[in-house]
């Protein structure tokens, strides 16, 4: 699915009024409860008034001046309590305009205000705990998840203390950001689930409706979309369970939220809540049902914006294909024939409308999904990629659409142009900022590159000025493109270093960004992959060792984003290390497979433990000119004949991947006397063992010991401990619905215990989450072996591994591993997977090995690229373990020599697919 964009999403942002709507992003300010209001003076509650309308309806500059006037008025009349709510409303105004700093001074001054002045009223309770509630938010937006989890808690039990339900679920609701911020995945999952059971205990209303609303959106926002329980769930489980979060997503908490808004009539709040279910039907990827809730909120709300919204919501979906195509003749094209009735409705509203930053963003959509026509309508011009719109890719052919109702580019940057204006007269310059790159990418769209520079530098510089990064990366990727297509090569390199340094200063910020406008594979991983090919870029030149040494940092930092990415927040801890700090015996190899080409980048240790790390020696690249979808086709056809054990045929494509990433740097690695490969891999390349690369006449794991790593500034450099390796051993022989039984599984684990004296095993009912908790906690074990099924994805809530009770996803790991002290004494040396593997088909699955390693907090990983025989299995696991225990052997050696012996043990086994799939994730040593 491509991705919807809707900057109008970020301007649906509720005013904090009522910590219930505060918590919910994407709701309308007409549906908030009134703000509080202690105000006794006249002229000080008419300031505040106006400078509340003028907040809701998106004059937030204009909204500050005011406000601040009332907090002036408010102290010369002695009224500390307004103007602490004054000055607290002053900084909700300045946080929306990007002014932290501003907003951290009137928030400050605020909360300054309540400490000298401490009272016990009702109203002064209610006061502090929207100020702590709004201080949250700040904090949030700061990267400062710990001070927002301490402020919102501290909020609700105020709210709490003051029988507020609804500022009490709201501040909960605000909680589950800072703790999902924090990794605290299960903490997070068990306060949404409490908001739940706090919500349905509630009796039909307009709270439990705008909470139920709340909690849909906040659970959208963690990725917990649709969770109807599954059959094979509810067999598994042995009593009955109450409602839990687990089986109940955004969907299910949208139709209950509008069931019980139907029921008291509330009109508007229904068409909000279809607008909410279009969003996550939208995050689901089901289109058609998207489209039918945005077309119900157009036609239930009586608001005009709303209305417009909806209805561009639609009009962009409708460049998509329907999932499944109606059977009933010309159906197929009833998309088209909606484009045709939406179009002349959205501009006839539009310009009815009064300025607001939603209806600049509206404008900005609608803008861009006619760029999107009128695109699918021409022969020439280039692709609108990256920053401005990812057009649908749609099989319908140009000469079916219809174009008498689109605009011409002309009128289409009209629209944008008015957008500009209207941010202008607002004094909002956030928008001013959105509005500007966008009119300069469409001028980037019609290749008139001039205007396209000087627009989109005047976005970046906007955005610098805010300060805004999270959407002055966009504007300096566009800069670098267009520097690039003008042939500046320098300026274009350094627009986009300063992206991708804004990409790494919001990282908290950008892996919260869930909602269906965003796409991290469209609008981040782009940015990385095209600095590091403009840095490659030599041409017949060698590439410089600063431009080597910075295109490897890039990739580096690409890897720690995608597993951002894959986790859904900032979790992962980066820290530089250079690898002759790690292993003078190690190469480390950087396959980045690029649109028109594969690169590689090699890292060598140094010839001399005095010579410095820029020299030629350290860092080389070679490159094999080959389309992006050549590569990945032979990476496909070779994981297809690795998993074919009837037949050799993988050797010929195997030969020709080694000859690109092998072959160019074999006599290197023969001087350098090499003994292990360290690989950080990309894209479907991930799914390839790389022990099973063949020159001619052996494999690669016949030469050197092998090791991934999702990259150096996620390794924990530490040798492996050389003390007895007490393990604690789990798994599963028995079959459990819909998983067959793994028989040789009780072989595996007697094996273990044979080899491994100190050992603990559990097996079938013994192997539960709470036994491995407590196993993990208590025998202090550097070593966890669980064989058992499992699945590794790209998609962080379908990797998995099965316990005899059930799931445990890759975001509870951290419960049930880190259950002791995460020091160095304490950290898990090794974790094995035995019977887990990646999910067919999807290329960027193996992050979720990855993933497992970082969220178990042990420095090692072994996992398998696919399910191997039963009996193999259990012989190479055997053999591992003998080699483990022998002195002074490395992890990689000891999988190398396990390897080795399989291959050796029996002719059915000289087939990779018995012996290659076993990686090595993390530290080799």
């Amino acid at each position: 699915m491509s991705r919807l964009i809707l900057l109008a999403a970020i301007a649906q942002i509720a005013v904090a009024t009522s910590p219930l709507v505060a918590a919910d992003r994407s709701n309308y300010p007409h549906q908030q409860s009134q703000p509080t209001q202690v105000v006794q003076q006249r002229d000080g509650r008419q300031l505040l008034q106006q400078g509340l309308q003028l907040y809701q309806t998106e004059q937030f500059s204009r909204s500050v001046q005011v406000l601040q006037q009332a907090a002036k008025t408010f102290q010369t009349q002695g009224d500390f309590l307004n103007q602490a709510l004054a000055l607290n409303y002053a900084a909700l105004a300045y946080q929306q305009l990007g002014q932290l700093p501003q907003a951290n001074t009137a928030i400050a001054e605020s909360l300054d205000l309540l400490q000298k002045n401490r009272g016990n009223s009702k109203e002064y309770i209610k006061v502090r705990a929207q100020t702590l509630n709004n201080l949250g938010q700040i904090q949030l937006a700061e990267g400062k998840s710990e001070k927002a989890l301490a402020s919102w808690e501290e909020a609700t039990s105020l709210y709490a203390k003051n029988g507020d339900l609804e500022g009490e679920i709201g501040s909960k609701i605000n909680q589950v950001q800072a703790l999902q911020a924090l990794g605290l995945y299960r903490r997070a999952r068990l306060s949404l689930t409490d908001i739940n059971k706090r919500l349905q205990a509630q009796p039909d209303s307009l709270l439990k409706a705008k909470g139920l609303l709340s909690l849909g959106n906040a659970l959208r926002v963690v990725g917990v979309l649709d969770k109807t329980q599954p059959q094979e769930q509810q067999q598994q489980q042995k009593q009955p369970q109450p409602q839990e979060i687990e089986n109940f997503g955004s969907k299910q908490a949208l139709e209950q939220s509008k069931d019980v808004a139907s029921k008291l009539n509330s009109g508007e709040l229904v068409s909000q809540i279809y607008l909410s279910l279009g969003n996550t039907a939208q995050a689901l990827q089901r289109t058609d049902a998207a489209m039918q809730y945005y077309g119900q909120a157009a036609a239930s709300s009586a608001s005009p914006t709303t209305r417009v919204v909806a209805q561009i919501n639609q009009l962009r979906l409708s460049l998509e294909e329907p999932q499944e195509q109606p059977k009933e003749a010309g159906q197929k094209v009833s998309y088209q024939n909606l484009q045709q009735t939406l179009l002349p409705q959205i501009q006839s509203q539009l310009d009815s409308l009064a300025p607001s930053r939603k209806t600049v963003y509206a404008r900005i959509n609608y803008a861009q999904t006619l760029a999107c026509l009128r695109q699918k309508n021409e022969a020439t011009g280039t692709a609108i990629n990256g920053v401005n719109v990812n057009c649908p890719k749609q099989e319908t052919s140009a000469e079916n659409i219809t174009t008498n109702n689109i605009p011409e580019w002309k009128a289409i940057a009209q629209i944008v142009a008015t957008s500009v204006e209207q941010a202008k007269s607002l004094q909002d310059k956030r928008a001013e900022a959105y509005a500007l790159g966008t009119l300069g990418g469409l001028y980037e769209q019609t290749q008139q590159w001039t205007e396209a520079q000087k627009l989109t530098q005047q976005a970046s510089a906007l955005a610098e000025n805010i300060p805004a990064p999270d959407i002055g990366y966009r504007w300096q990727w566009q800069l670098g493109r267009i520097l690039k297509t003008r042939g500046d090569q320098t300026g274009a390199k350094a627009a986009y270093t300063k992206a991708v340094s804004n990409l790494k200063s919001i990282r908290g910020d950008l892996v919260a960004m869930r909602e269906v406008q965003y796409s991290f594979q469209e609008e981040v991983e782009p940015i990385y992959r095209e600095l590091v090919s403009l840095l490659l870029q030599s041409g017949n030149k060698q590439t410089s060792q600063d431009d080597l040494d910075t295109a490897r940092d890039v990739i580096e930092s690409l890897k720690v984003a995608e597993l951002d990415n894959f986790f859904r927040r900032a979790c992962v801890d980066a820290t530089p290390v250079q690898i002759d700090q790690i292993d003078r015996t190690a190469a480390v190899i950087y396959p980045v497979i690029l649109p028109d080409r594969l690169e590689v980048i090699v890292s060598l240790p140094s010839s001399s433990t005095k010579q410095k790390q820029n020299q030629n020696q350290y860092l080389r690249n070679y490159t094999k000119n080959l389309p992006q979808n050549e590569v990945e086709q032979k990476l496909e056809d070779l994981r297809q004949k690795l998993e074919t054990r009837s037949t050799f045929e993988f050797q010929v494509p195997s030969q020709e991947v080694y000859q690109w990433i092998i072959q160019p740097i074999e006599s290197e690695l023969e001087k350098r006397q090499i003994k292990n490969l360290v690989f950080v891999l990309d894209g479907p390349m991930r799914s390839i063992p790389m022990a099973a690369l063949y020159d001619g006449k052996s494999y690669l794991v016949q030469k050197y010991n092998i090791a991934l790593t999702p990259g150096l500034e996620l390794l924990n450099p530490q040798p492996f401990a050389r003390t007895e390796r007490r393990t604690i051993a789990g798994g599963l022989s028995e079959a459990r619905p819909n998983f067959p039984a793994l028989p040789a599984v009780e072989d595996e684990l007697k094996e273990i215990k044979s080899t491994v004296r100190q050992s603990d095993v559990l097996l079938n009912e013994d192997f539960t989450t709470d036994a491995i908790k407590e196993a993990v906690k208590s025998l202090n074990a550097p070593v966890v072996h669980l064989a058992t099924h499992g699945q590794f994805s790209s998609n962080a809530e379908e990797t998995f591994i099965l316990t005899f009770d059930g799931r445990v996803k890759v975001n509870e790991l951290s419960d049930l591993l880190k259950t002791r002290a995460t020091n160095q004494r304490g950290a898990i040396e090794l974790l094995v997977l035995s019977a887990c593997s990646t999910a067919a088909g999807d290329n960027r699955a193996a992050l979720g090995i990855a993933g497992v390693a970082i969220q178990a907090g042990a420095r090692s990983t072994l996992a398998s690229l696919w399910v191997v025989d039963d009996e193999a299995t259990a012989d190479i696991m055997g053999e591992f373990y003998k080699q483990l225990s022998k002195p002074d052997i490395s992890k990689a050696q000891a999988l190398k020599d396990a390897q080795l012996s399989l291959w050796k043990k029996n002719p059915l086994y000289k087939h990779p697919y018995y012996w290659a799939p076993y990686v090595l994730v993390g530290n080799w040593l």
